[in-house]
């Protein structure tokens, strides 16, 4: 799949050509945990300036073309666009100029798709970048991405889980593994994957836990979806309720903290 990615990162270089910097792999594919069944393909495109209305269409014009093949895995992809002076300093939430991915493909399709200017999750997604990510072509990842502080990170990762009290019911496997990933960055600050952060819980977290990470870990593992049980509810809640509090509990003190930790 990666080779796949490289060809498409080529091809969306001759959308661009001069102002292209380079086409940046990371998530699950970068992270050696891909799995076509439930995983999608994440790519950050970096320009030297803004991108045009008619660049802007040339991309989903091409990405929506790969749509109607068969190369994608199950996610399809999902693709941001950001000029290189808010990355270099970084800018935090992050200014992007597009974004494709496959929760808004319906719209884009009709072209009526609205982003908001800025995403927080770009920073988390430098960092993973700059510790596990590939320059599929262009400038090398150093050059390009300013190192991401401690505490943006932990601001950028948390919003993902702010909710994991009612997210855990409706999508268990993902919830289980990210607040393990997320809690593990608090405990020694790495960056983790998904399949990386089930391990470490079933390391570091406690005994009563296990079950459900495991369980979470197997059903990501063959991409099956989890579907909640009526008796599965309180087990579930009581592990949100559990990570969301320690999180709290460390990231309070990492964010109030004016280290000059990078990433």
């Amino acid at each position: 799949m990666e080779e796949y990615a490289t060809a498409l990162a080529k091809r969306i270089s001759g959308l661009f050509q001069y102002k292209l910097t380079g086409v940046y792999l990371h998530g699950s594919l970068a992270m050696d945990c891909f799995n076509p069944e439930i995983s999608d393909i994440d790519l950050l495109i970096i320009v030297e300036d803004g991108i045009s209305k008619d660049e802007k269409k040339a991309l989903d014009d091409l990405f929506l073309k790969e749509y109607r093949g068969d190369h994608l895995p199950a996610k399809g992809l999902e693709v941001s666009v950001i000029t290189r002076g808010n990355v270099r300093p970084l800018l935090y939430p992050t200014p992007f100029d597009y974004h494709f991915s496959d929760m808004h493909i319906d719209a884009i399709r009709r072209g009526d798709a609205t982003f908001p200017a800025s995403d927080p999750d770009i920073a988390a997604h430098i960092a993973v970048i700059r510790t596990r990510g590939r320059a599929l072509i262009g400038e090398p990842i150093e050059s390009v991405f300013a190192p991401v502080p401690h505490t943006i990170y932990m601001r950028a990762i948390y919003y993902d889980i702010q909710d994991a009290e009612t997210d855990i019911l409706k999508q268990p496997t993902y919830m289980i593994l990210n607040l393990c990933r997320v809690y593990q960055f608090c405990i020694n600050q790495s960056v983790a994957s998904k399949k990386e952060g089930g391990e470490w819980g079933l390391q570091s977290l406690p005994v009563r836990f296990h079950p459900i990470i495991q369980k979470a870990m197997k059903a990501y593992a063959i991409g099956r979806t989890w579907k909640t049980a009526a008796e599965e509810e309180a087990s579930l809640t009581d592990f949100a309720v559990y990570m969301t509090s320690s999180i709290r509990g460390k990231s309070i003190n990492l964010l109030n903290h004016d280290d000059n930790l990078k990433i």
